[in-house]
């Protein structure tokens, strides 16, 4: 098992080959018959079920012949992440761009098996906290996959579901003594064969209670019949314990020969909420000196009580930090640990400010702003755009754990300014489950703060979460709130922010009067506003034309429209950055050409789209863009032309699972069959 994006690795691993054969056998067997290849790997927490699935995806990657993904179901809080998180992390893994996801579950559903069709990978759904993610992340028409789950759900219900069941082995006696040995390096040398073969008859070949106890006997070989004679009096043999019993008494064994600091260090840092932790994020959380924690953290690694991760990070292994928890809650008073989370929640801002401020294109109230002042002065550290993502990767988990945990121990200026500052990355990933949910922890958090800029900006950002998902009265709502906030506070961004989201709102309902009222509203809120520099000005006002124009060209309004798309056109084409928006404006242009009896040059203006979409990677609109040039050639009789547009679009859409391939099938059909 474990709680990040990261597969497992067990170094060295042991005794597995016949389970993997049979998992290869069953493999084979599936391919032979065309049909996804779907396993069950289960065993009790430590037997090394999910370090087996890694192995597995490694010995037999040229039977695999794809990209190994896996996915984490549960938080390190034991939350379920939610379904559509799953499927945009495993859509994007399997070349599924930033710009073609989607919002809705059952889109989401949909991309996901169109980027699964016909493909060859391993899906590793590790640690799943309902059956629901399971049933909706097994792919249709893709023969090569393999699915793989490592959840003890009730064999049954998998077995009904296609899942073939496999159980690792314990260790045999001879791998058992192997990795004893290795974990104990030159330790080994100087301890009789009888007492290790005692130790390791003790175990019971689960490779997790091997490695602590071998690891609390390298280097201090005369512990090792001090430990054989305590277990002996605690009358723990092979017999008497089942193995979840067994493995507590050797933790308690363990533990009780830590020292103090060690024993604090690993209760205290297991009990925090976070994924996995830096040297500094956990010297921060302890309050204690990062040159002394490190070492501590090196202690407790030798130990086998925690994990190096891939990322350069320390994690613990599930059972070990069930186990830290247990300890920290009956040893530790609970104003120790709420200084302790008081401490980590800080620590999660502080790092987070300034990568948020290179990823954010976007303002921040007041009171964010005079936050960073007060964590780093003028002395703000600098990351590049790249450097900053590749943290957010890393510690998103952790930021939405703070976020949530934050609100509900009452550190609630902490939780809306983390709940702001992670917003762009949540907004960028398409996460909507995760935006809504922190969101509103967040935004409760900045009432009870009693921020009212705060409630401003987060009622927005959670707006455009409800608004692309589809909950529209919520998102007229959260708008209609951040209005009444900016108007008393006079925001001029935040009025005419509020103003613009309104309008989209209407627009998506179909209300376009109102949606146009509001975009004037907007305009002109800009234009009195006192805190908006002049080259923003600018934008603003383009990016209100730009919405102006769809509100109108999807209520048919073409009076004006071909002039004030080209001056918008005009505005967005001085700049590289602007590809996005450039291929949008000339999606409106060639829709007023084409409806006002230009169709030759709306072929043009959609071609024009169409490249830039396709530089951007966004299939989708690089299809909605083709389609269009297709009715454009269609309307000037070149069929071939349009036949040409049409199977363009057909490709992609068919690549992205959209429902509109059907619709360029039929028309690509119309025009073969005519």
């Amino acid at each position: 098992m474990s709680f990040s994006w990261v597969p497992p690795v067990a170094d060295p691993f042991l005794a597995r080959a016949q389970v993997m054969a049979d998992m290869a056998a069953w493999v084979e067997r599936c391919r032979t018959r065309h049909s996804a290849c779907l396993m069950y790997v289960h065993g009790l927490e430590g037997l090394g079920v999910s370090c087996l699935v890694t192995q597995f995806s490694k010995q037999y990657h040229g039977l695999i012949e794809g990209r190994l993904v896996w996915l984490t179901g549960r938080r390190a809080d034991g939350s379920p992440i939610p379904l559509g998180e799953l499927l945009t992390r495993a859509s994007r893994q399997l070349g599924v761009s930033d710009a073609d996801q989607v919002a809705t579950e059952a889109e989401q559903v949909d991309v996901y098996r169109a980027a699964c069709k016909h493909k060859k990978f391993m899906l590793v759904l590790d640690d799943m906290a309902v059956l629901g993610q399971v049933v909706n992340l097994i792919p249709e028409d893709a023969p090569g996959a393999i699915i793989v789950i490592t959840t003890p759900f009730e064999r049954r219900t998998l077995e009904a579901y296609g899942f073939k069941p496999f159980t690792p082995e314990f260790l045999p006696t001879e791998s058992a003594h192997a990795l004893f040995n290795s974990v104990l390096g030159e330790t080994a040398e100087h301890l009789a064969p009888t007492s290790v073969e005692a130790l390791v008859e003790l175990c019971g070949g689960l490779p997790l209670v091997i490695k602590v106890l071998a690891a609390q006997i390298r280097g201090r070989a005369h512990l090792a019949d001090r430990l054989l004679s305590r277990f002996r009096a605690l009358r723990l043999s092979v017999l008497a314990l089942d193995d979840e019993k067994r493995m507590t008494k050797f933790l308690d064994t363990t533990y009780q020969d830590l020292n103090p600091l060690q024993a604090q260090a690993y209760r205290r840092l297991g009990w925090l909420p976070a994924t996995d932790f830096t040297a500094e994020a956990a010297a921060a959380a302890l309050g204690t000196d990062p040159d002394d924690i490190c070492t501590v953290l090196e202690d407790l690694t030798e130990l086998h009580l925690l994990e190096r991760t891939t990322a350069g990070r320390y994690a613990f292994h599930p059972v070990l930090r069930d186990d830290a928890r247990t300890r920290a809650d009956a040893d530790d008073e609970g104003t120790v640990l709420d200084g302790i989370r008081e401490r980590w929640v800080t620590s999660e801002l502080h790092e987070l400010l300034p990568r948020a401020a290179v990823v954010s294109n976007r303002w921040w109230v007041p009171p964010v702003h005079a936050t960073m002042a007060r964590h780093y002065g003028s002395a703000v550290p600098e990351f590049s755009r790249a450097e900053a993502l590749a943290w957010f990767e890393i510690e998103a988990p952790n930021l939405i754990a703070a976020v949530q945990i934050a609100h509900r121990h009452g550190l609630h200026t902490e939780s809306w300014t983390i709940c702001v500052l992670l917003w762009k990355y949540l907004h960028i990933n398409g996460f909507h489950d995760a935006w809504i949910e922190t969101h509103r922890a967040g935004l409760a958090s900045a009432r009870a703060a009693g921020s009212e800029l705060g409630v401003m900006q987060l009622a927005l950002q959670l707006g455009a979460a409800y608004l692309e998902v589809g909950q529209h009265s919520e998102a007229d709502r959260c708008f209609s709130d951040a209005l009444t906030i900016a108007r008393r506070h006079r925001h001029g961004l935040g009025e005419q922010s509020a103003l613009e989201w309104l309008g989209k709102t209407a627009a998506r309902q179909g209300n376009t009067d109102i949606a146009l009222d509001y975009f004037q509203q907007s305009w002109d809120a800009a234009a009195s506003a006192s805190d908006i520099e002049q080259p923003d000005m600018a934008r603003v006002f383009a990016i209100l034309g730009l919405q102006q124009t769809r509100a109108k060209a999807d209520s048919n309004r073409w009076d004006g429209l071909i002039e004030q798309a080209r001056t918008v056109s005009i505005y967005f084409d001085q700049f590289d950055n602007e590809t996005d928006n450039r291929a949008k404006i000339r999606m409106v242009l060639g829709r007023g050409m084409l409806a006002q009896g230009d169709p030759e040059g709306a072929a043009d203006v959609f071609r024009a789209a169409a490249e830039l979409f396709e530089a951007e990677n966004a299939r989708r609109h690089q299809a909605d863009a083709e389609r269009m040039r297709g009715n454009a050639f269609r309307a000037t009789h070149r069929l071939a032309d349009a036949a040409s547009s049409y199977r363009i679009a057909l490709d992609l859409y068919l690549g992205v699972g959209s429902p509109l391939a059907g619709d360029v099938a039929a028309a690509l059909a119309q025009i073969e069959n005519s």
